[in-house]
């Protein structure tokens, strides 16, 4: 077979392009510490390396999110704390005030300091985050929630119900903290029960399920709004203002409590047959945690020009709204302890999801350093003797020989 000078050269140079090519993307692999270049390389394993790579893209996410959501619930939890030790106080402080030897000067100083405390809470119900919202203000985080009123000397919630949260797993949605109106915002004050006959019989009132007395509240009809305990000979029945028997007659031994529409009377151990007490149940009211602080601070500045049963009155509701108070925050304190131990196993989750992921992409994508190195040494030892191999033969010439 005869070979054209021009032949020669374009075999030879074909021969040293492939070898140079098989060099470049050795060269590439150890350095890219990949085997798969392009989707031609190995399309079936491309396709896995990119759903690998957005699953692992994904947890990176989760993980900035549960990042996030940590410093955001770590603040919560402070300043929840915060609030339970002045609400505390501020109790600590109303019992104190009902000592009837203090002296007006006495309440006064008392006053100063809920003053204080009212101020402090206030800030804590407006804390920010280092970005500029605010904690408890649910949905619209930068508007500030809690607002004081100069005419009407009193606080309102101004933000919604909202409860914002963050994506921690393909399934896991966590809240990223808790809205104002269901902290702080509305709590109880005393249960507005009026005794009008049998009050002799009567040693202690007190509404332990206001839950029960706000729903009956909210359905009752005026009828029931008044309602009468008829005793009998060991039983016991209670009839709406109409007469109507709305709790037939129930096992009674004289000084038991008995507990209607969420309100508990205790009765005295002198409770006899045909004895009978008779009771309004006015609408459970809801006060700002703020301004029932204010109010009570009001009433120890002039208790003595209020006078003693409204003096009283103001106390017991505050009592009982710090009280409520004191319950909701620590029961929010809870709810978020409770987030961030969830949180923290949703992070150990992901992480080993990744650590999966990330072996499952390298088994498939990593370059062999023995087999890439062995492939470029044996290649690199062809691409040198074609190069050799065509420097001789090209210099080879018939005229060499005559």
């Amino acid at each position: 077979m005869r070979l054209s000078t021009s032949l020669f050269y374009q075999r030879a140079q074909d021969t040293l392009m492939t070898s140079q090519s098989r060099l470049d993307k050795l060269q590439l692999q150890l350095t890219k510490q990949t085997r798969i270049l392009s989707p031609a390389d190995d399309p079936i394993g491309n396709s896995q390396v990119l759903a690998l790579d957005e699953k692992l893209a994904q947890n990176a996410q989760f993980d900035r999110n549960s990042i996030t959501l940590e410093n955001n619930l770590g603040r919560e939890e402070s300043v929840l704390s915060n609030m339970v030790d002045y609400v505390q106080r501020a109790r600590s402080l109303s019992v104190y005030a009902g000592n009837g030897s203090l002296s007006q000067e006495n309440r006064s100083a008392i006053a100063l300091e809920l003053r204080n405390i009212e101020d402090a809470l206030f800030d804590f119900t407006n804390a920010q985050d280092e970005a500029g919202e605010y904690i408890f203000a649910g949905y619209q985080n930068r508007i500030q929630p809690m607002e004081y009123d100069q005419a009407t000397q009193s606080y309102s919630y101004r933000s919604d119900d909202g409860q914002r949260e963050i994506q921690l797993s393909p399934s896991l949605y966590l809240p990223a903290g808790d809205p104002g109106s269901k902290v702080f915002n509305s709590l109880s004050t005393r249960a507005d029960i009026e005794l009008t006959a049998g009050d002799n019989l009567v040693t202690g009132l007190s509404a332990p399920n206001r839950e029960a007395l706000k729903n009956y509240w909210d359905t009752a009809d005026p009828n029931t709004q008044s309602a009468t305990i008829e005793f009998g000979a060991g039983t016991y029945r209670v009839l709406d203002g109409g007469g109507n028997e709305v709790q037939p007659p129930t096992a009674y031994t004289a000084g038991d409590s008995i507990t209607y529409q969420g309100v508990e009377f205790s009765t005295s151990e002198d409770v006899a047959a045909g004895d009978t007490i008779e009771f309004n149940i006015g609408e459970p009211v809801s006060r700002n945690l703020l301004t029932q602080i204010g109010d009570l601070a009001d009433a120890l500045e002039n208790s003595g020009a209020q006078g003693k049963s409204f003096f009283r009155d103001e106390i017991d509701s505050a009592l009982t709204a710090f009280d409520d108070a004191i319950t909701s925050l620590t029961n929010t304190q809870a709810k978020v302890g409770a987030r961030l131990n969830v949180l923290k196993s949703s992070r150990l989750s992901n992480t080993d999801i990744s650590i999966v992921n990330e072996k499952a992409r390298a088994d498939i994508s990593d370059v062999d350093y023995s087999k890439a190195i062995t492939d470029l040494i044996k290649n690199e030892t062809i691409y040198s003797a074609s190069q050799q191999v065509f420097s001789r033969v090209s210099r080879l010439s018939l005229f060499d020989y005559l």
